[in-house]
């Protein structure tokens, strides 16, 4: 069984009125993929209740309202932008001048691929959340009841004598935090429910400030905030990272702090581990980031679900932009498995990659099994355009897909293969390690084979000459360089020198079949 099915099953055994799954991410510089592991977690989980006849509702909570901590790095910025540290993210200008503020600029840098990535979640931003009502309250409910919230929290992490979860933003400065070593919140420090009057002293201008409640700019400190959205919005279910899930941790401060204090259970819990690039966690403040950007330019959206919605959550999940070409090839497999074109070890489970790619494809599931023009040909297919017009290239991958399905490919076929080379061009210029590329040697070979080399290049000849499938190929050109006495490496090294000048290259098979039959045919004569 897929682990969201078990997730499920638990959302339903808490009987919700209206199951609500929640998700929330800080713009606080580039949204990497790591936030994506938490889309699809929700993404999965309502498609798979909706296949279960149950309707949901997914928010993603854009959390607006913290304070900018620091610059990332490697973002450019304006002189003098350091001056926005402390304040809302909301209130932070866009550096690049493009958005109403940094903080919408970063959300949307990210939320605009999410439907290309097959999610759909309803956006909302805290900054406009904090402005209703209901929040409002909220922040009451909290101060009524300071002593209690206190007592929780000294359970999970210590007593701090002053510690008041209310913050709020500066009348004169617009701060909602200073900082210096670490970032210290403006809190109220008093405040007559009754009269709805609250006072403060900005901890960076000095500035004492008193208004009403349902005016000033307030905000909960972030586990007290995340249980009153729980009870906002009677959430069924949350993932979150291990760190905040661990026992004892912020997650079940938050629990406790959503019964007692706002009446409602909470969700089921569901931890997940990081997602790293390259070893190293993900950091919007680092500048160790990947975007969703970054993955589209060089991979399929299914390849990125397929990433992530194979491993369980709280499996470490390792991404290196070079394994690329593993991860799309790991999709495709998929989907051959799915469709029955492919078979199964002995260990393998049909069920668990049938829920898998359905939980992968982006909307309707295929009527037919699409041609996918493999990722790794693309790679060789891009690195010809000096000796191949981009006209020919399309003709030969054309005639490709029809000798890998026996059928001639639709147009969706034909335009996704044309994707997956403009992907594979951007994934070489990129991130491809080197002993992948290569460059065909237009000048004449200067190799010169010995006599038991070229009866070997001859008999290469005429495989070529057949009709034979890549696999085939690969096949006979080892059994023929056996026949005459070639050690394998030996004989791919002549190939490689007569091609490419090099003594290596990329898989043979493919590279043959990718070139022009008429140009490699006389490339090999050339040297007899």
């Amino acid at each position: 069984m897929h682990w969201i099915k078990r997730i499920v099953d638990e959302i339903l055994a808490r009987n919700d009125p209206q199951i609500v799954i929640h998700t929330g991410k800080t713009p606080s510089g580039p949204i990497h993929i790591g936030a994506e592991r938490e889309q699809f977690i929700c993404s999965a989980i309502q498609r798979e209740l909706k296949n279960r006849g149950y309707e949901s509702i997914f928010n993603f909570i854009i959390d607006s309202y913290d304070p900018l901590k620091s610059i990332p790095v490697g973002l450019e910025i304006p002189k003098g932008f350091e001056e926005n540290i402390g304040r809302p993210l909301s209130q932070v200008p866009d550096p690049y001048g493009c958005h109403e503020s940094y903080a919408v600029h970063f959300s949307e840098e990210f939320i605009q691929y999410q439907d290309e990535l097959g999610v759909n979640p309803n956006i909302i931003y805290a900054h406009e959340l904090y402005r209703r009502k209901e929040m409002k309250n909220a922040i009451r409910i909290v101060l009524k009841n300071l002593e209690l919230i206190k007592e929780i929290r000294n359970k999970y992490i210590g007593n701090e004598e002053d510690w008041n979860p209310v913050m709020v933003v500066c009348e004169n400065c617009g701060k909602i935090a200073s900082k210096e070593k670490e970032v210290s919140p403006n809190k109220l420090d008093w405040w007559n429910l009754d009269r709805d009057l609250a006072k403060y002293r900005c901890l960076v201008c000095g500035y004492e400030g008193i208004g009403r409640i349902s005016d000033l700019q307030l905000k909960l400190s972030w586990r007290v905030d995340w249980a009153a959205k729980w009870a906002i919005f009677n959430v069924s279910c949350e993932p979150a990272g291990k760190d905040h899930c661990v026992k004892g941790g912020a997650y079940d401060m938050a629990l406790e702090v959503c019964s007692k204090l706002f009446g409602y259970k909470g969700p089921l819990k569901v931890p997940y581990e990081w997602l790293t690039l390259g070893g190293k966690a993900m950091k919007t403040h680092k500048g160790i980031t990947f975007t969703p950007k970054e993955w589209l330019e060089i991979a399929p959206p299914e390849a990125m679900r397929f990433m992530i919605l194979n491993v369980d959550p709280m499996r470490h999940i390792e991404f290196l932009p070079e394994r690329i070409p593993d991860i799309v090839d790991g999709f495709d497999r998929l989907e051959r498995i799915y469709f029955g074109l492919e078979k199964l070890s002995s260990e393998e489970n049909f069920q668990y990659y049938k829920d898998l790619y359905e939980l992968c494809i982006m909307s309707n599931i295929p009527s037919r099994p699409p041609i996918r023009l493999p990722y790794r040909y693309c790679i060789i297919m891009v690195q010809l355009e000096n000796l191949l017009e981009m006209e020919k290239i399309l003709k030969k991958t054309i005639d490709y897909l029809k000798k890998l399905s026996g059928v001639q490919p639709s147009n969706e076929d034909i335009e996704d293969a044309k994707r997956r080379l403009k992907m594979a061009k951007r994934w070489l210029e990129l991130y491809a390690p080197e002993n992948i590329k290569f460059k065909i040697s237009m000048e004449k070979p200067i190799y010169r084979p010995s006599q038991e080399e070229k009866e070997f290049i001859r008999s290469l000849i005429l495989l070529i000459e057949r009709d034979l499938s890549e696999n085939e190929l690969q096949n006979e050109i080892f059994n023929t360089a056996r026949a005459y006495g070639l050690e394998v490496g030996r004989a791919f090294s002549i190939i490689y020198k007569i091609i490419l000048g090099s003594d290596k290259g990329p898989r043979l098979a493919p590279l043959l079949m990718a070139l022009d039959r008429d140009w490699l045919l006389s490339r090999l004569k050339s040297v007899l």
